[in-house]
C-alpha cells in the first residue's frame, strides 16, 4: 500500500501560483540565475498577508490554510506585497551607486524606489479589496445575530 503526504498546513495559493504572478523564475531572472524568493519567504509572505487580513476590522482569526477559497486573489495580492516590501528594504540596506568618468552613475540594487512603488500599487488594491470584503461579511453576518426587543411581542392575544 502506497503512502500519501499531504501537507500539515495547506496554503490556498501555492508557492508556484506566487512565483508566476512575480515572473520569479530562474530563466526570467538574468541577473540572478535563479528564483529572487526562497520557499520560506514565500511562506512567511503568505502568512503575513493574512495576519494582516486578520487585523482589518471585524477582525478574524484565519490561517493560511483556513483563508477564505474566493479570495484567492486577495492572498495574492498580499503576498506580493509583503515581498515587494521586503525586497526594498534589502535594496535600500545594499545600495552602492558610483561614478567613474564620464559614464553616468551605476548602481548596484539601486531600485528600492521600484520595488516600493510597486508594493504601494498592490496595497492600494489590497486596501480595497480588504475593506470590501469586511464590510460584505460585517452586513452579512448582521441579518443573523441582530434581534429586536419586540420580536416575541403579538399584537393577537
Amino acid at each position: 500500500m502506497a503512502v500519501v503526504g499531504t501537507p500539515a498546513t495547506p496554503f490556498i495559493i501555492t508557492k508556484d501560483q506566487v512565483r508566476m504572478f512575480l515572473r520569479d523564475r530562474a530563466d526570467k531572472n538574468i541577473l540572478l540565475d535563479d528564483v529572487q524568493f526562497t520557499d520560506d519567504e514565500l511562506n512567511l509572505a503568505t502568512e503575513m498577508a493574512v495576519s494582516a487580513f486578520n487585523c482589518v476590522t471585524p477582525q478574524t482569526r484565519h490561517t493560511p490554510s483556513s483563508f477564505p477559497d474566493h479570495a484567492r486573489y486577495l492572498l495574492l495580492i498580499g503576498t506580493a506585497r509583503f515581498l515587494l516590501m521586503s525586497e526594498s528594504f534589502m535594496q535600500v540596506r545594499n545600495q552602492a551607486t558610483y561614478q567613474d568618468g564620464d559614464i553616468a552613475p551605476i548602481g548596484i540594487d539601486d531600485k528600492a524606489a521600484l520595488y516600493s512603488q510597486m508594493a504601494q500599487s498592490l496595497k492600494a488594491e489590497w486596501d480595497e479589496l480588504v475593506r470590501g470584503i469586511k464590510t460584505q461579511n460585517n452586513m452579512e453576518s448582521a441579518y443573523t445575530s441582530v434581534g429586536s426587543g419586540y420580536r416575541n411581542v403579538s399584537r393577537w392575544r
